[in-house]
């Protein structure tokens, strides 16, 4: 692939943004009234003004990150591939956020990452030491952003600096935990030229096409060659980042130890590549499998009991079935096709054992998996059983549980009976998530026993393919899309994380883009349609 050129606004850009500046005041007089001020507004308005910081500018990179949405207790995973900390996503990138937070309040980096509010006062902290503390000019803050991203410098970085900006420039009301919503102000003062963003940097080094190259330096964090040789790939590991997108390209970059092929957001609506498929990356805890692996990262977490949105599968469909192409090897199945929480312990079993092929609780509890550090993602709610049919394969019967389970989306549920029958059915008109224990129901009609599909039905017994269900929790699954969680108590940061399904049936709306900010009128929102794409903002019905 050839390198893209820079492109401009042209003619018709610059005519949109004039008109835009012009009918910003207008158009904003018709937004509705802002939501009172929730605990977490409070939170950071007493945090920004204790530490000489706008409090819109924190609320505005909270936004950036995904960050408003994370609870206030989480218990992430202390191997997690993407460790973050606070509504600003504290990270390992190229400046570490997170150590700095750590020190800045005098408490651990696992303490940030467990607590959401100490981790915010940490992030509070962080910025106010790399910007003019005490500055109320938004403007002045725009090089402390841009080393707050712990991206990469350039393109990357005034990307980000584009985003936080356009943020404040046309302000909005956004989701944050616990059902509040965060309101900013429009700042009509932000200057155009802050909401400028370069394009993404391809290259030609990019093996899938569309990717954004992250270029990434391999010391200490790769390899640049197969050891083995080229021949020897033939698995593809998938993997889910447990951080926001721009957490996650920060620490892939940069953290020391760790390394990926690719990254696919929790939309589906960018892709990312850090080393070429030739390289070894180390991604698996386990250098048997790095060598003979390429490893894709999906934002999302683990715990998120929403699942993971359709258009995420579909791109990481589409990438598989690219590699593929370039490595025959690699088969479209699933004893080649492989969670993290599959893969060998080195620590404990033979480094080239087999990739764990009990039940997902078995696999995910037995230190023997989940490479040296025991890794569990992509988690229980993640779709094999749909996943391996979009790829036009089928998944085993130990990867359903033994009642039936709502597919994320609502349109399907999936079970094995007896250890060895696999059966689907499909819901034309949603599916209806039940109690834990119980099979899920296809919208508007009973459930048949196992193994005896209803006849007037679209129950489909079938040999190869099962469901992971979205919620079945514990031995024994039966829990949906809103079934107990037997993964961790940390929540999603992604507000944009949701799933597609129907008015009968599991799920909410379907993801697509994020909507423009609430308070700014069509034609200004065009010209920040010019600058950036945010991805959709789900509202509850």
């Amino acid at each position: 692939m050839t390198s893209q050129r820079r492109s401009r606004p042209g003619r018709r850009g610059a005519l949109a943004l004039a008109l835009g500046i012009a009918l910003l005041p207008l158009s904003c007089a018709q937004a509705p009234a802002p939501p009172p001020p929730g605990p977490l507004a409070r939170q950071v308005t007493a945090l920004a003004r204790a530490n000489g910081v706008p409090a819109d500018l924190v609320l505005a990179v909270a936004v950036v990150e995904d960050g408003l949405t994370l609870p206030r207790l989480r218990t992430p995973s202390p191997d997690d591939n993407v460790p973050i900390a606070g509504i600003l996503e504290l990270r390992r990138g190229k400046l570490d956020t997170l150590a700095l937070g750590a020190k800045l309040v005098g408490r651990s980096e696992r303490a940030l990452q467990v607590d959401t509010d100490l981790g915010t006062q940490a992030g509070v902290s962080v910025l106010a030491q790399l910007g003019p503390a005490g500055s109320s000019h938004l403007g002045d803050w725009k090089d402390a952003v841009a080393r707050l991203s712990g991206l990469a410098p350039g393109w990357q970085t005034g990307r980000y600096v584009s985003q936080v900006y356009g943020i404040l420039r046309f302000g909005g009301t956004f989701k944050a935990r616990d059902g509040e919503r965060v309101h900013i102000a429009p700042h009509a003062d932000i200057p155009p030229s802050l909401l400028m963003a370069p394009p993404p940097r391809h290259s030609a080094a990019a093996d899938f096409p569309g990717s954004i190259w992250f270029s990434t330096d391999c010391t200490g964090k790769c390899t640049t060659n197969r050891p083995d040789g080229n021949s020897s790939v033939d698995t593809i590991v998938v993997h889910d980042t447990e951080g926001g997108w721009n957490a996650s390209v920060a620490t892939l970059q940069y953290d020391s130890g760790k390394s990926v092929h690719y990254i696919i957001d929790a939309d589906g609506s960018r892709w990312g590549q850090f080393v070429p498929e030739t390289y070894t990356a180390w991604h698996a805890g386990n250098w048997c499998y790095n060598k003979h692996s390429i490893g894709i990262e999906h934002v999302g977490f683990v715990s998120n009991k929403s699942g993971y949105a359709t258009a995420l599968y579909k791109k990481s469909v589409e990438m598989v079935k690219s590699i593929v192409s370039r490595w025959p090897n690699i088969k479209i199945d699933r004893d080649h096709i492989v969670g993290h929480y599959q893969i060998p312990n080195g620590n404990n079993i033979a480094e080239c054992s087999s990739p764990c092929s009990l039940g997902l609780d078995a696999c995910e509890s037995s230190p023997n998996y989940g490479g040296a550090s025991h890794h569990t993602d992509p988690g229980y709610h993640w779709q094999w059983c749909q996943y391996m049919e979009m790829l036009g394969s089928s998944c085993h019967c130990n990867d359903a549980w033994d009642l039936f389970n709502c597919t994320s989306d609502g349109t399907e549920m999936w079970r094995c009976t007896g250890g060895t029958k696999l059966e689907k059915q499909n819901c034309p008109n949603g599916c209806d998530v039940m109690p834990v224990g119980t099979n899920d129901q296809y919208h508007g009609g009973s459930q048949p026993e196992a193994g005896t599909p209803d006849a007037g039905s679209d129950a489909q017994p079938e040999a190869a393919g099962g469901q992971s269900g979205s919620g079945g929790a514990g031995t024994g699954g039966g829990a949906g899309t809103g079934g107990s969680d037997a993964g961790s108590d940390a929540g999603t940061g992604q507000h944009t994380r949701v799933v597609s399904g129907n008015s009968g049936g599991c799920g909410c709306r379907s993801a697509g883009r994020r909507g423009t900010p609430q308070g700014a009128g069509l034609v200004s929102l065009l010209l920040f349609g010019l600058f950036w794409r945010r991805r959709a903002d789900c509202d509850e019905p």
